[in-house]
């Protein structure tokens, strides 16, 4: 069957939120089965989300994190920072670093985050507006979904694999993008992720995430 949908709100409508809010959400997500938890979020490095990260990692799920859009290194924030969680800078369509994405070696791997269709709120005028419901925006939050979407994904053509594995593929079958990114070579993980490598085994030896 098609997987479902948790939707776990925790932040306000100016997106404002508390710690003890995000690892609760995350929690909640863990213990109600989710196996793959999208967090076009963060904060401040702090130790509670960590936790609540690698509690989420032990029960099975794969946590997937924007990377950040400060430009600068995602081990600063949470949940970008947290050892369990599979971290995303931005790309555009032409394979360069997002000018705001965070990079470094917290990042696990790049997806494409600049001028991305999404749905737009009703009454805000962010981004450019599309057909009236829809508006282009930019971010690591807009990217992280991309890995979260091939998460899934993998997780359906293999529902016995653990969340390591899936990771692991994600990772292993990403393009390499350094050649296209002088002087961030290295900083922006395994590359952008690659959704056909991932789900015909074009795969690189498993990582270990």
């Amino acid at each position: 069957s098609f997987p479902k949908i948790m939707p776990v709100k925790f932040l306000d409508a100016a997106g404002l939120g508390s710690i003890t809010d995000g690892a609760n959400a995350l929690k909640y997500a863990a213990d109600n089965g989710a196996k793959i938890i999208n967090n076009s979020w963060g904060g401040p490095r702090s130790n509670v989300i960590d936790d609540a990260v690698a509690y989420a990692y032990a029960k099975g799920a794969v946590v997937v994190a924007a990377g950040g859009n400060e430009n600068a290194d995602p081990a600063l924030s949470s949940p970008a920072g947290a050892d369990n969680a599979l971290t995303v800078a931005a790309s555009d369509n032409n394979d360069q670093r997002a000018y705001f994405s965070n990079y470094g070696p917290g990042i696990e791997v790049t997806a494409p985050g600049v001028d991305i269709l999404s749905l737009r709120a009703s009454g805000t005028s962010l981004g450019r507006i599309v057909g009236g419901k829809y508006t282009l925006l930019s971010g690591t939050s807009m990217a992280a979904p991309h890995v979260s979407g091939l998460a899934a994904l993998i997780a359906s053509n293999h529902p016995t694999w653990t969340n390591n594995q899936v990771m692991g593929t994600i990772v292993g079958s990403a393009d390499n993008i350094d050649a296209q990114n002088p002087g961030y070579e290295g900083k922006l993980g395994a590359g952008r992720i690659n959704a056909n490598q991932a789900l015909t085994g074009q795969v690189r030896p498993f990582i270990n995430i």
